[in-house]
């Protein structure tokens, strides 16, 4: 990988990582409030249930279907200096998309009692909750159009090269709901369908603020219903969506089952909720920040036939995620319990809420590498515009992931549904590679087993560091000082084994942390 596309794609993903670093941490201040206020009662059943849908939507569209289907397509307009071609197809795009979305967002208002059943089948024995969770989804439903608008606004920006404005959007949806649970929410009853309120609230906002910016890139607005390119571009985003939805699908697998909680234990679906915020932290900083600054590099290098270039491209993708996100992984096995006792156990969020979450969030955790991986290769192969690839893998994907939860939800309970994600992603993960090694007729994983290697001692030291100092100093009846005691320490170990053991991501890193973006760029993009 050249060192001009090196540079452009640690200061994309800086930028996204910082934007995406704010607004986890007002995520977390969220989900504590909706922890104390709701716990795992039936209102936040009702409401993980209800939004469960729109934000897998909100996925798929914003992380996956439109933004990998818009940057492979404009890319070559901008290539080409093609201001005309890439503003007409733009134009075009937009008003299928509003056409689209705003179909989906009526017909989920109609259709709330059915996709309840379909997504819930244990709230049917309990009315009250049932009725709850439709009118909820029936709030949250137009969330999708928004969402999807704002992620084509998003694929239009990252681009051109601006990725810190459209970052900054579920910030702002999480301002709208911390916003809802202190001033809304103990004015309403019942109190979660303010909550909703407040994200579709949020939606608007997220989608407004990046107009301004488009049309200062060269976006105008016209209604137009066709141009070149077109139709091809929205032929891929169903293809795309499948192939972008393995994680979310198992995620909405999970839901429907955790509803069963005669099997899998009352509260499955809120404890399911808050281990999968606490995993998502790790994964969208860094995963997802990766694959969507590397996919515009990706799609230039695919659309100049330069497959050494995109090969070198996507091994150090790779490297450099792998060496965030395993350590990371290891601190969320071994802190688990602290993470979420301190995050949320209070209020309505009882000791049985925290034992549930816990056991969820240790093994989600051992598929966190393979949720980053299965990002940034699959949208290596929408680079490469091939959605067959993909779609075929995650179907299976989906399948082995529905058998895994069936066998392990009676035996485990609730660790068993988040078992199965891990292994049926990690499977789908080193199937992609593989897949990818043919297509590009270049090694992948080859190159990349001693890294990896060295990447996985050093994550099983810190761990076992961390685990060594949380007992010894008997951090348990403070978790949140201990934690911040723990987490420095534990960095700091995992850095020196890192330099121990000559691994080279650890430059790459200080050069990664020189390049973080100042608030001015937030402010000024």
């Amino acid at each position: 990988m050249s060192r001009s596309a090196s540079g452009r794609i640690v200061r994309s993903a800086g930028v996204l990582a910082a934007a995406t670093g704010v607004s986890r941490l007002l995520g977390f201040v969220r989900d504590i409030l909706m922890a104390r206020l709701f716990g795992t009662s039936a209102q936040a059943q009702a409401f993980v249930v209800a939004f469960r849908l729109p934000n897998l939507l909100r996925d798929l569209v914003a992380e996956g279907a439109v933004a990998s289907a818009i940057v492979p397509t404009f890319s070559p307009y901008r290539l080409r200096g093609d201001a005309q071609g890439l503003r007409q197809i733009s134009q075009a795009l937009l008003s299928r998309l509003l056409v689209l979305l705003g179909a989906i967002g009526a017909a989920g208002v109609l259709a709330a009692p059915w996709i309840v059943r379909l997504v819930a089948p244990g709230f049917v024995t309990d009315p009250e909750k049932f009725a709850l969770t439709v009118l909820l989804t029936r709030i949250l439903f137009p969330f999708i159009t928004l969402v999807g608008l704002w992620a084509f606004f998003m694929g239009y920006l990252n681009t051109v090269g601006h990725f810190a404005l459209p970052a900054l959007g579920p910030a702002i949806l999480n301002l709208s709901m911390i916003a809802g649970c202190l001033w809304l929410v103990p004015r309403t009853s019942p109190g979660v369908v303010a909550l909703a309120a407040a994200v579709v609230i949020g939606g608007v906002i997220q989608l407004v603020i990046q107009i301004p910016a488009a049309v200062r890139q060269g976006f105008v607005w016209r209604w137009r219903w066709r141009s070149a390119g077109t139709t091809t571009a929205l032929r891929l985003l169903g293809p795309r969506i499948v192939g972008s939805a393995v994680y979310q699908a198992n995620v909405m697998i999970d839901t429907i089952l955790a509803s069963l909680g005669s099997v899998v234990g009352d509260g499955a679906v809120a404890a399911l909720y808050f281990a999968n915020r606490l995993v998502q932290l790790p994964l969208a900083l860094f995963g997802t920040a990766s694959a969507q600054a590397s996919l515009p590099a990706l799609a230039e290098q695919s659309a100049s036939g330069d497959l050494e270039a995109f090969a070198r491209t996507l091994r150090s993708v790779l490297r450099m995620v792998a060496f965030v996100i395993l350590p990371a992984s290891a601190g969320l096995i071994v802190l688990a319990g602290p993470i979420v006792t301190g995050l949320f156990q209070r209020g309505a969020f009882d000791r049985h809420a925290s034992q549930m979450t816990t056991i969820a969030l240790s093994y989600y955790s051992l598929g966190l590498l393979a949720f980053s991986a299965n990002k940034v290769l699959t949208g290596a192969f929408y680079a490469l515009h091939d959605t067959r690839t993909p779609v075929r893998l995650a179907v299976e994907v989906v399948v082995m992931n529905v058998a895994l939860c069936l066998a392990l939800m009676w035996p485990m309970r609730i660790g068993g549904l988040a078992l199965a994600a891990a292994v049926s992603n990690s499977v789908n993960a080193v199937r992609l590679a593989r897949r990818m090694e043919r297509r590009l007729k270049r090694p992948l994983l080859g190159p990349l087993r001693d890294p990896l290697l060295r990447m996985a001692a050093a994550s099983l030291l810190m761990g076992a560091a961390c685990w060594g100092l949380w007992r010894a100093a008997g951090f348990d009846a403070s978790p949140l000082p201990g934690l911040c005691v723990a987490i420095p320490a534990s960095v700091g170990v995992y850095l020196a084994a890192c330099w121990g053991l000559r691994i080279q991501e650890l430059a790459s890193a200080r050069r990664w942390l020189s390049k973080l973006p100042p608030l001015s760029l937030f402010v000024n993009e």
